[in-house]
């Protein structure tokens, strides 16, 4: 195959298309000139960042980076907070507008066309992963070992594909996944790629056409809706990132026809193997030339010419191999490092973002079930975290302290699961053991979120959140779970004690009534009202879609009053 530089210079194919941008088909020759001017106009920095949401303007700032001789850094994100941890890795940054600009101001001059292009292997990227101390760790990658990989990986591939076929993608291209498929790959096999953005399912139905390749996540292809059914077939549909359950593989190819490759690797390694799951049981076979071993802890170590040349590569992936095949099976990760929606997600980098606020003592991050990949935190408030908790309740406090992640991190590492304890769960030697904090996740919670709150002397409204997994549904009835009354009852005397000072016993309930059933995952309304004489509350359930729900009085003793 020819290289992704001399593919975009030569100059017998130079009038060939190869991005599209909206409706306009960008040649490689229309590449060249822009990557030749924006070169031109780059001042000495020898480390350039670039962050781009359009792939066209990414591929030109690749040619002209490498072209003269820079580095290019690619962030995983264009955070403020974020570049802030790697401002010592770059001398100056380009996004989108900056790149525009640049070539706009030099298309006054007519530079002229390098006599040879770069030798790959004097092309550097560095790539940002998630290290064990939770600082983003740079990862220096060069062209020709990118270019390696994909001259082993698109035989497999390009027999399945018409020569028409376009590459559509919906990650990003400035992680090494969406680089090489989304950018490099199409580049070295003459194939047009979709250049803008399109992150959601919603940005590109429409614009598939029969036979396009996609490239997703495991995000994607769990997030399927039944408006897709109807968009044209693709040939293939790659995923990576994290493993695809075998539910959602399944799915995929009831809705589109074909079962996702699944490529496994990491942003150290490129791509170590491949699987199509046509069984729970499909195991994930080596790429060409890949060789793979466990160490003495099971963890798999990997060695290939595009990894690291005659070295091997240690992963902290747990796996079992089969001998004969050299197949395997993955059993988990051995270090704090997580995927989540096909991103990696250091624990230890959102725990020191939760611990640097003033509101939080001690904080523990977790996957609390294998099968949910979402993201829990077990929380120890400071004194000022308490007062707040208690103003805000639960959820709204959770919602606080992601906002305080998201200056960071991206969307993948908020935790949307929140515990506030007294004290993180430890065992006997002071250690603490997944089984213990994912014992707090079990439990079920008793009381409902409160989304809002509107408060005024002698009445207050909350806006209550009934999680499916509250107590009160277990049980109550089998198969048909529905909020009990006594439970309405206790919250509205619960609720009127902890806001008006009322007591927590009544001595008469009356006038109640139940008119519909309250159900689980229900958003409703409780409004409570104080009488003038501080010796009965009206209490009332309703829901801005089903009307009143309940209603009733709650009387006091005027003594206990």
């Amino acid at each position: 195959m020819t290289g992704f530089l001399t593919a975009l210079y030569q100059t017998e194919s130079r009038n060939r298309p190869q991005c599209i941008v909206g409706e306009r088909l960008i040649t490689r020759a229309e590449l060249m000139k822009d990557a030749i001017i924006l070169a031109a106009n780059l001042p000495g920095e020898k480390r350039i960042a670039v962050h781009c949401q359009s792939a066209h303007l990414f591929t030109i700032a690749l040619m002209a980076i490498w072209q003269r001789g820079s580095t290019v850094i690619l962030p995983a994100t264009d955070k403020p907070a974020y570049l802030g941890t790697i401002d010592d890795q770059f001398d100056l940054f380009l996004d989108d507008a900056a790149i525009e600009d640049l070539v706009k101001d030099g298309q006054a001059t007519d530079p002229q066309q390098p006599d040879q292009t770069p030798d790959p292997a004097r092309c550097f990227a560095v790539f940002f992963t998630s290290g064990s101390t939770g600082l983003p760790k740079p990862i220096t990658k060069t062209l020709e070992q990118i270019e390696l990989e994909v001259t082993i990986q698109d035989p497999l591939w390009s027999p399945m594909i018409s020569p028409s076929a376009r590459v559509v993608g919906l990650v990003s291209h400035q992680h090494i996944y969406g680089l090489i498929f989304r950018v490099i790959w199409p580049v070295m096999s003459g194939r047009i790629f979709t250049a803008d953005p399109a992150p959601f399912w919603e940005m590109m139905q429409g614009d598939l056409k029969q036979g396009d390749v996609l490239i997703t996540s495991p995000a994607h292809l769990k997030n399927l809706h039944p408006g897709l059914a109807d968009i044209a077939r693709p040939s293939l549909i790659f995923s990576s990132g994290g493993p695809l359950d075998y539910k959602h593989a399944q799915a995929t190819r009831d809705m589109f026809g074909t079962c996702p490759i699944e490529i496994y690797g990491s942003t150290e390694t490129g791509g170590i193997a491949y699987r199509r799951q046509t069984s729970t049981e499909t195991d994930w076979t080596p790429l060409p030339g890949v060789t793979p071993r466990l160490n003495d802890k099971g963890c798999l170590a990997v060695q290939a010419p595009h990894i690291a040349k005659a070295d091997w590569y240690q992963t902290e992936d747990k796996a079992n191999i089969d001998q004969t095949s050299g197949k395997f099976r993955l059993l988990g990760r051995a270090d704090r490092i997580v995927k989540v929606e096909g991103k990696r997600v250091s624990l230890s980098s959102v725990e020191q973002h939760l611990m640097a606020s003033d509101l939080v003592s001690e904080a523990v991050v977790l996957l609390p079930d294998d099968n949910d990949r979402r993201l829990g935190a077990v929380v120890v408030l400071s004194d000022a975290g308490v007062a707040r908790h208690t103003e805000l309740g639960t959820f709204r406090m959770g919602r606080l302290l992601r906002r305080k992640i998201a200056e960071f991190e991206e969307d993948a590492a908020l935790p949307q699961r929140w515990r506030f304890v007294d004290q993180i769960p430890t065992d006997s030697q002071g250690k603490r053991p997944l089984h213990l904090l994912r014992a707090v996740f079990a439990q079920r919670p008793t009381e409902p979120e409160i989304l809002d709150t509107v408060q005024t002397d002698d009445q207050v409204a909350l806006k209550l959140r009934l999680r499916k997994d509250l107590i009160y549904f277990a049980g109550h009835f089998p198969g048909m779970p529905i909020l009990p009354g006594v439970t309405q009852l206790h919250w509205a005397t619960s609720y009127a004690s902890s806001i008006f000072g009322t007591p927590e016993t009544t001595s008469e309930v009356s006038q109640l009534k139940f008119r519909k059933p309250i159900l689980p995952g229900h958003v409703v309304n409780l409004e409570i009202r104080l009488d003038a004489s501080r010796q009965k509350v009206k209490f009332r359930y309703f829901s801005d879609s089903d009307g009143d729900l309940s209603s009733g009085i709650l009387k006091y003793d005027g003594d206990a009053a």
